[in-house]
């Protein structure tokens, strides 16, 4: 990858202020979509203790979406250069909304697992493409605003669910029709508002074929930090499922925005 030594001509403020505003909407996209991945989170106490499974079924409820979204990014994460950045959103949020009905008629862990499917494939899919739209609208701004976006969605999901289940009423349903309202909001944003950058053109098929590479030079550097980054995402589950339980045997209290207070600690300072 090339060092570009030549500056970028300055925006005026006008088109400054275009730029940010165009990104408000594939921002408030990865918020929403992270928002709703960690929403399950301060439920998972009511959950097991509604159908009376162990943490270890709590954890596997966790990886199978990790290894879900992780898949879809590297499967689907360069479709919207062949489709188009419309098309892949429209089908991402209505694979969410999909998802968040699973979860608010659950009546058991195979409900939350499927749930949990359909959302790492709708996550996945959107989140290279939401990246690359903002890099489409201002590649500066973009960069920053797709850096920050996900850290702030995983807290304020967890802790937005965390007080829906404690202070308002069907705990198990409301929090996910709340995502279903933002999702449809989202997808007509999407519809008449999301500039298109990349159009429809050939490859889709040799697109979907996972493909890793690293520059020479990078690789021993990639290497150094790659420890760090296996430990800091696997805090990152660690929270995900289990500071719930964890809070609650530690602090001898029950309150679902205890649960959620943690992660939301964690995400919000790695923003």
């Amino acid at each position: 990858m090339k060092t570009a030594t030549r500056r970028s001509p300055e925006l005026s403020p006008l088109t400054r202020r275009s730029g940010l505003a165009d990104l408000a909407l594939p921002a408030s996209m990865v918020v929403s979509f992270l928002a709703a991945s960690t929403a399950p989170t301060p439920l998972y106490a009511t959950y097991a203790a509604e159908w009376h499974f162990s943490p270890l079924t709590t954890t596997l409820i966790f990886g199978v979406y990790a290894v879900v979204i992780l898949t879809a990014l590297l499967v689907l994460g360069r479709a919207s250069d062949h489709l188009g950045r419309r098309p892949v959103l429209l089908a991402a949020l209505l694979a969410q909304i999909i998802a968040m009905v699973l979860f608010s008629t659950a009546g058991g862990v195979g409900a939350l697992v499927a749930g949990r499917v359909v959302q790492g494939i709708a996550t996945g899919g959107a989140l290279g493409t939401l990246g690359a739209a903002m890099l489409d609208v201002h590649r500066e701004h973009g960069t920053r605003v797709n850096a920050a976006a996900p850290g702030l969605g995983s807290g304020i999901g967890a802790l937005l669910s965390g007080v829906v289940v404690q202070y308002l009423p069907a705990p198990t349903r409301l929090v996910y029709l709340v995502f279903v309202g933002v999702f449809l909001l989202q997808a007509l944003g999407v519809a008449r508002l999301l500039p298109e950058a990349a159009g429809r053109r050939p490859g889709l098929r040799m697109a979907l074929v996972p493909r890793l590479s690293v520059p020479r030079r990078l690789r021993g550097p990639l290497l150094t930090v790659a420890p760090v980054l296996f430990a800091v995402w696997s805090l990152g589950g660690f929270y995900g499922s289990l500071a719930p339980a964890l809070t609650s045997r530690l602090s001898g209290s029950t309150s679902p925005v205890l649960g959620g207070l943690g992660l939301f600690v964690l995400t919000v300072v790695s923003a």
